[in-house]
């Protein structure tokens, strides 16, 4: 795999196999400052929201060309989406009742702090773990809207594919196409006014969160990522905070820069190979990016010498922080595949080589591999592990493309994670022992500007 020198540039339009959606909450009303349950109330926008309006309008006018735009026919959507697409090359918002907020019932119009006590029966509905249950007075289940969301969502995927749309809609809405993305229960956090996810749809039923919960209005101190060049078709554009929240951590993963045995297609897995030159160009590309967010309390590393020196470039830009060696965040163990060239081993080794593609994830690599089922194990234990120690901090973690792929695994249990290149960057945030969120995928928006294109990288599940 040899390192391009042309220059990297945005697609113009995604990939043809494949819809991308971004998915905005409306701008701030009246009644979100008082605190109160709108539902399918037709509540228009207050100045604040106009204004979150214009500054997501911004940012979307930014990315490649838009091709349609979808809006809640609630006001406070609609008016949010028709802000979108007067900066957008005009375009017609098409209005669909299907992405309306949750219906609940009697419960709108009544404050949240309020509602066990002014409608103790709506308000046990709204808390009940049943999700069939319907909120009293003609109020939506959490199936349904569930139902509702995800129908209108792949609707408007497949009949867009290779454009990119826009969709306005409302929090609850955003919050169980979360839940469709995260199957296994992760934690979506905050649904701020006029945030932006992206979901990347392809054929009829398979899909992938690529971004979440990007605030393009910055309602506290911040430093704006410059949107990024990556995979098709993965974009963000996150404000980071000047530091996490005291309730989570916030874990800054980055995969280790090139080697030589990444370049030419060479498994590595647990063997020690150092950066090459492109290598400790791009660690050094990730280090000034690093440097110029909110500070990190620390640095966690593989042992393995491509990680470690990686995390040292990073720690010499951003003020000589203390570099831990952890060898829970190694590369997977290949066993007998390791030092092999990838499109070769299927001749070389074909037991091993039937091993590592088999679909049983418990299944070992001979010689002394591990099953992804154990390495998916080591690397949520491991991040887990720091994340609670480090709750109100920012971390970053020093790693491999086999460990990251498995903590998106983790993330998105249903998601596909396209490639993990080098020194490209996630950020998790971790609540607890059960509540996390994936905040950033996969970004190289610090490589915009070098000669590395993605063909020179590797950073699929063969790569280490």
């Amino acid at each position: 795999m040899a390192v391009s020198s042309a220059s990297v540039s945005l697609p113009s339009y995604p990939d043809s196999d494949y819809a991308e959606i971004f998915v905005v909450r409306h701008g701030k009303t009246a009644w979100n400052s008082e605190g109160r349950v709108q539902g399918q109330a037709d509540i228009e926008l207050s100045e604040s929201g106009r204004k979150q309006a214009v500054a997501v309008t911004n940012r979307l006018s930014s990315e490649p060309k838009i091709g349609a735009i979808y809006s809640s026919d609630l006001q406070r959507a609609f008016e949010t989406a028709q802000i979108i697409a007067v900066k957008c090359g005009g375009l017609e918002v098409v209005k669909d009742l299907d992405l309306r907020e949750r219906h609940m019932g009697d419960l709108q119009g009544l404050r949240y702090c309020e509602l066990s006590k002014t409608n103790p029966i709506g308000y046990e509905a709204l808390v009940s773990k049943d999700e069939d249950r319907e909120l009293p007075g003609g109020g939506e289940s959490s199936v349904q809207l569930f139902e509702r969301c995800k129908s209108a969502l792949l609707r408007i995927g497949r009949k867009h594919k290779g454009e990119r749309a826009v969709v306005v809609t409302h929090g609850a809405c955003i919050e169980t196409l979360y839940k469709w993305a995260n199957a296994k229960g992760s934690y979506a956090g905050k649904i701020d006014n006029a945030s932006v996810a992206v979901f990347v749809l392809c054929g009829e039923d398979n899909w992938t969160l690529k971004m979440w919960g990007d605030i393009p209005w910055p309602s506290f101190p911040s430093m704006t990522i410059p949107i990024p060049v990556l995979h098709n078709p993965s974009f963000s554009n996150q404000l980071v905070t000047n530091s996490p929240h005291p309730d989570y951590a916030e874990i800054v993963v980055v995969r280790h820069g090139e080697t030589a045995w990444n370049a030419t297609a060479k498994i590595q897995g647990h063997l020690d190979v150092e950066l090459n030159e492109n290598g400790r160009e791009q660690a050094a590309v990730v280090a000034d990016r690093l440097s110029r967010e909110a500070k990190a309390s620390v640095i966690y590393s593989s042992d393995l010498q491509r990680a470690f020196e990686t995390a040292q470039i990073i720690a010499s830009k951003c003020g000589g922080l203390e570099v831990v060696k952890d060898s829970e965040l190694r590369e997977r163990n290949l066993g007998d595949l390791q030092g092999h060239v990838y499109h070769e081993i299927a001749k070389t080794n074909p037991i091993a080589y039937k091993a590592f593609i088999s679909k049983n994830e418990d299944e070992e690599i001979p010689g002394g591999g591990e099953s992804l089922v154990q390495l998916f194990d080591r690397s949520t234990s491991a991040l887990l592990r720091i994340g609670l120690k480090h709750k109100g901090e920012r971390v970053v973690v020093v790693t491999h493309g086999g460990f990251i792929r498995a903590l998106y695994k983790w993330a998105c249990p249903n998601g596909r994670p396209g490639k993990v290149l080098n020194t490209s960057v996630s950020v998790f945030h971790l609540y607890g022992e059960d509540k996390w969120t994936l905040k950033v995928w996969s970004d190289v928006s610090h490589l915009s500007k070098t000669r590395f294109l993605e063909s020179g990288f590797g950073g699929d599940r063969n790569s280490g």
